[in-house]
């Protein structure tokens, strides 16, 4: 392992790096040049990725620099970003069919109740063919498989109720003077069973509704947040970048360009070494009359590549407003604090219910209890 390593040189490695660099800036520049000139846009854009291959290679530092507060915007936008897309992982559970009863839990109360309630109460019915209730129904028939904790409560203390009904039956069948007795001792833990499936039935729904509210109305605002509103200001990010690339590059060719009319400029006024020499002069001339011609198309192109320059300038600044503005909007504390009341309101409607309900089924106990003593 340590000769592998020891073969291993980071210098070749970086140099192999920077070879593919210039390799695709030397296409580029190929590219640039075959390229039609009536299409200044695509020759545009290949000089601009060009540009951003030489700005990674360190060989242009003149960048041109975004305001802070856009800086600080686009943290602020990607910090909040991450945070929301957290927070949805985790309010999506209200999403999942019986998150708060799973089925995997081998002790859990239906289970439990579906193998122990035959016995429970240990009677028997032998005296007749007719058994307790073993589960309760749904509204198709089948059988109910509980899908919370309330609901699952209910359903126990249902069948419950219903097992008591049947063992009251059985004994006034089998004993009538005790009838009286035994619906005396019976009939109160089968209304007590009853108050209390009928409350976790009530507390049930209302979790039910709560979870419809939170998948409807808060999770479908946070994902809309996350999706779409944060999608659009990364698109408008890359605009901005695209916008300051091209109009860096543009400024690079604009100066280029006018280092170009200054040399020839130069070149135009520098005075003949031998002005005696008929042919000298007469090349002298050829010479000044070519460098004129240059120098007028040099300042046409300056020209137009300054109008240009102008141009993808306004756009930069246009683009950088533009994501400011919805950055801004989009980290205004005021939308997550919203979505937040939001969340608390549908969970304090459904816990004040529960309460509420709670409260009922206590009341209903105390004046079962009171009639017993």
């Amino acid at each position: 392992m340590s000769s592998y390593f020891s073969s291993f040189s980071l210098n070749k490695f970086t140099d192999t790096i920077t070879n593919a660099a210039h390799k695709t800036q030397n296409t580029l520049s190929t590219a640039i040049a075959n390229i039609q000139l009536d299409d200044p846009q695509a020759k545009l854009s290949l000089k601009a990725r060009k540009h951003y291959l030489q700005e990674t290679l360190g060989a242009i530092e003149d960048i041109s620099k975004l305001p802070p507060q856009y800086l600080f915007l686009e943290k602020k936008c990607d910090s909040l970003e991450k945070v929301c897309r957290r927070m949805l992982i985790v309010t999506k559970t209200f999403e999942v069919e019986g998150y708060d009863y799973p089925p995997n839990l081998s002790e859990s109360l239906s289970d439990w109740w579906s193998s122990n309630k035959e016995g429970l109460f240990n009677f028997a019915s032998s005296k007749k063919e007719t058994k307790p209730p073993t589960t309760t129904q749904s509204s198709d028939g089948d059988a109910l498989v509980p899908k919370s904790f309330a609901q699952a409560i209910s359903k126990a203390a249902k069948d419950s109720a219903e097992v008591l009904k049947f063992l009251r039956e059985e004994e006034k069948n089998s004993s009538v003077d005790d009838d009286d007795e035994e619906d005396e001792d019976v009939s109160p833990l089968i209304k007590m069973f009853e108050a209390w499936s009928q409350c976790q039935y009530k507390m049930d729904q209302g979790k039910s509704e709560m979870d419809t509210l939170m998948i409807k109305e808060f999770n479908h605002k946070l994902t809309n947040l996350v999706d779409d509103k944060f999608k659009n200001a990364r698109t408008l990010r890359r605009k901005v970048e695209d916008s300051r690339l091209k109009f860096d590059t543009m400024r690079y060719e604009v100066k280029f360009t006018e280092q170009q009319a200054s040399a020839v400029e130069k070149s135009s006024l520098e005075p003949a070494a031998d002005s005696t020499n008929e042919t000298l002069d007469t090349a002298s001339k050829v010479e000044n009359e070519d460098a004129t011609g240059v120098e007028k198309t040099l300042d046409s192109t300056e020209s137009e590549a300054q109008k240009l320059l102008e141009k993808l300038e306004d756009e930069f600044v246009s683009n950088t407003t533009e994501a400011v503005e919805v950055m801004g909007e989009i980290t205004d504390s005021s939308e997550i604090i919203n979505l937040v009341k939001l969340f608390h309101n549908f969970q304090l409607v459904y816990h004040r219910q529960c309460v509420q309900d709670l409260e009922n089924s206590m009341k209903l106990l105390n004046e079962l209890d009171s009639e017993d003593a």
